[in-house]
């Protein structure tokens, strides 16, 4: 059961929470050498929670919307399959919103932050349950990709950023260029994901970017992805030109994606998308701390 449970959390993913938060402390290390390590520590723990909730979230409600019936492409979901009862995935997300969010005011009020961040609290918490559950369901409607590419990329890569500084004494500035490349590099993971399901959610009425607009924007959506962060984002900041050498590998991974069919090629996909923003991760990090 355990086992159910670590694999419903999708691990292959959480780099998603990982690298946003790594940036925005490498962003803030930039300005201030002496950054608070516990402070740090909670605002990964705030984007894992977070993260961890809204794949439990889905999972739920995607059963409860039969969303999942028909996949056969896909990983497993464990509410569809019986290996997790539906409620106790809901009811274990609300508790993780609930300890994030809590751990978001002690973050805000430790960090001496603006109160503004209560509304960025509140919006990631509704945002989470709101992603495939509610009347107006995000991924359903065409939305999953702005939800990943602002969540995933400008809060939790801007407010990491803001809060180590505020608690630093400096003053910030934002930087909008590396939480982009940050969201649309992390919502490739997404893609893939739709790319994959666009018949099956089709059937279902999910209709997400890739069924609304069609296979090859979700194609082009995917080069995007690899284009935005790791062409357009170095020849704006001369400091990220070490991260186009992952272009190729992106151009590599588009052309398998355009030849994918099998349960296994997407499974690579998903896998090496993961892998594509560990390493985006690490040479933007190197990038801004050398």
């Amino acid at each position: 059961m355990i086992v159910f449970w670590l694999l419903a959390a999708r691990p292959k993913t959480l780099v998603a929470s990982v690298i946003p938060v790594s940036l925005g402390v490498s962003l803030a290390f930039n300005q201030h050498s002496e950054l608070s390590v516990s402070l740090i520590g909670m605002c990964l723990a705030f984007a894992m929670l977070v993260q961890i909730a809204t794949n439990f979230a889905n999972d739920y409600f995607d059963s409860v919307r039969g969303a999942d019936e028909q996949r056969t492409l896909g990983p497993q979901r464990f509410s569809s399959k019986g290996l997790i009862q539906g409620v106790h995935l809901r009811n274990v997300s609300f508790l993780f919103l609930i300890l994030a969010f809590a751990l978001g005011v002690f973050i805000m009020e430790s960090s001496g932050s603006s109160r503004f961040l209560l509304l960025v609290g509140i919006s990631s918490v509704f945002c989470a349950i709101a992603y495939t559950g509610g009347p107006f369901p995000l991924a359903y409607n065409g939305l999953g990709d702005v939800f990943v590419i602002l969540f995933f990329g400008f809060v939790a890569v801007g407010m990491t950023h803001y809060v180590l500084l505020t608690e630093a004494g400096e003053i910030w500035v934002p930087n909008w260029l590396i939480p982009m490349g940050t969201g649309f590099m992390i919502n490739n993971l997404l893609v893939v994901n739709n790319y994959r399901d666009r018949k099956t959610d089709q059937k279902v009425r999910k209709n997400t970017s890739v069924v609304l607009l069609g296979k090859n924007f979700g194609l082009a959506l995917y080069f995007c992805g690899f284009l935005i962060p790791c062409v357009l984002c170095p020849l704006i900041d001369n400091r990220l030109g070490l991260v186009t050498i992952l272009f190729p590998f992106g151009l590599y991974l588009v052309f398998r994606l355009i030849r994918a069919k099998q349960k296994c090629d997407y499974s690579f996909l998903l896998s090496s998308s993961a892998v594509s923003v560990l390493l985006f991760g690490i040479l933007t990090a190197w990038s801004l701390v050398r």
